[in-house]
């Protein structure tokens, strides 16, 4: 493991996201932990997380010998989770995105270094340790968010030099005292051999501390990588459009209590002689996670040229013969029900908005069509919902057909539930979100600029859940 490179890594990545080195380094610490966490199955455990989100592609990248593909802050959010980046950030004194940001620059290098050749050690090398150690004092509270071992490695390698120095100070001690004991002449070529002994058994018990501290032999050190996605199973499908007033339908389900839960609703909803098609039946097949609520939304579907299609969590949606105001409602209905999905085909005013623009809109008409558009996050937090994606995609879109010189502010807003100084930062870390998936999305970083307003702003009441809801809101605006 050649640490001078990752040296020079945190030195870059440090300068490019603005943290000090120190916070760089300590930050690399935590990757390290993270990495080798024994108990969810080190570094095997580590690259499986990335196969369970949809990334196994990505972090095969990393460790192969072709180029390394990035990976995005949202990625990262993905595969860490909120709570325990949010635990970081605390503990660097920086704010979540700017950690996540930080995390996607280190860690494909960090991987690629750990794997040159594709091989990954089965342990926290021994050059890495030290990083570990230094970041010893503070992991344990990291542990508490889904990754129970991240002190084992540090307190076992902290245990091992504090032992190692502990045997050498009590083997100093011992020579000096038979130096006391012993004359001139012969007694000074004894005090050399006492201390080199001494050396020779403190630095003995300071690598036995070591194997104690599950340090793998040298000849298993190197270990060919073997990840193997999760076994592959089918995705739940369904397909339903409505032709003059019958469900024509498709699909593929995990069990018969599945399909007879959903048959009999369809049936239900649309009369015996009104269903045409079939269900299939796959034990391969994840359980359908949609289905109670593609049962409650049957009533909805009712109207003529209605199409609707599941995927796994990912809806198709196609409402394009339906008159555009029951276009509106559908959506909503749907986006409401399948909030944490990725949606497609979904049809409000802002995407209307966006379709009507022309090449070459002014930036007024691109920020009124903007501010039609709603963008939703996890509660409490700056993680996208994937439900937005199709809307910031085609915001995108509409914002690169833009005149030259164009500059958006990007405002977050939050209601008053809670402490002022939190939303405030709540605020700018979701207008910072928005602003990068933008930028992912293609749009020039030199056109945008994120803003946090916090709760000082309200468009409506707060005593009710609706008037919060309108005052949790993304602003655009141009910027003069």
């Amino acid at each position: 493991m050649n640490t001078e490179t990752l040296d020079n890594l945190v030195h870059d990545v440090a300068e490019r996201f603005g943290l000090s080195t120190d916070k760089a380094r300590q930050l690399m610490g935590v990757l390290i932990a993270l990495i080798f966490d024994s108990k969810r199955g080190g570094f095997a455990g580590f690259a499986s997380l990335f196969y369970q989100k949809g990334l196994g592609s990505l972090v095969q990248s990393w460790i192969g010998t072709g180029s390394n593909e990035s990976i995005s802050p949202g990625q990262v959010e993905s595969v860490f989770g909120a709570p325990l980046l949010s635990a970081i950030a605390g503990k660097l004194g920086v704010d979540r995105l700017l950690t996540a940001s930080a995390i996607s620059g280190l860690l494909p290098e960090l991987v690629n270094e750990l794997t040159v050749g594709g091989k990954a050690p089965a342990g926290i090398p021994e050059t890495l340790k030290s990083w570990v150690v230094g970041v010893s004092h503070w992991l344990g509270d990291l542990g508490n968010f889904g990754w129970g071992a991240l002190t084992t490695g540090a307190a076992a390698v902290s245990g091992a030099v504090a032992g190692g120095a502990r045997a050498m100070g009590n083997a100093a001690d011992a020579t000096a005292h038979a130096v006391e004991k012993s004359g001139r002449g012969l007694g000074k070529l004894l005090m050399w051999l006492l201390l080199a002994a001494a050396l020779v058994g403190a630095f003995l018990l300071f690598k036995g501390c070591k194997k104690e501290a599950a340090t793998p032999p040298a000849e298993t050190a190197d270990m060919p990588v073997q990840i193997t996605a999760p076994a592959a199973q089918a995705n739940p499908r369904f397909g339903f459009e409505n032709v003059g007033g019958k469900a024509t339908i498709s699909g593929q389900v995990a069990s018969d209590a599945e399909k007879s839960k959903l048959m009999d609703a369809i049936t239900a909803t649309f009369g015996t002689g009104n269903v045409d098609g079939d269900i299939t039946v796959d034990a391969n097949t994840t359980p359908a996670g949609w289905l109670d609520k593609l049962i409650a939304l049957l009533p909805d579907l009712k109207a003529s040229g209605a199409k609707l299609g599941f995927d796994g969590d990912r809806v198709y949606i196609d409402t394009s013969a339906l008159p555009e105001a029951e276009r509106f409602v559908l959506s909503q209905k749907l986006r409401s029900a399948f909030s944490g999905f990725e949606i497609t085909g979904l049809w409000d005013k802002a995407l209307a908005a966006f379709a009507a623009l022309k090449p070459g809109a002014s930036a007024d008409d691109l920020v009124k069509a903007l501010n039609l558009s709603s963008i939703y996050f996890d509660t409490d937090s700056a993680t996208i919902t994937r439900d937005s994606l199709e809307t910031l995609t085609k915001a995108a879109e509409a914002i690169k057909l833009a005149p030259a010189g164009t500059r958006i502010e990007v405002g977050g807003h939050t209601d008053n539930t809670g402490d002022a100084s939190a939303n405030m930062h709540l605020s700018l870390d979701r207008a910072n979100a928005v602003t990068a998936k933008l930028v992912e999305l293609g749009v020039d970083g030199a056109m945008l600029s994120g803003k946090g307003y916090g709760q000082d702003k309200p468009i409506a009441e707060n005593a009710t859940e609706e008037g919060r809801a309108r005052n949790r809101r993304m602003e655009f605006a141009v910027i003069e």
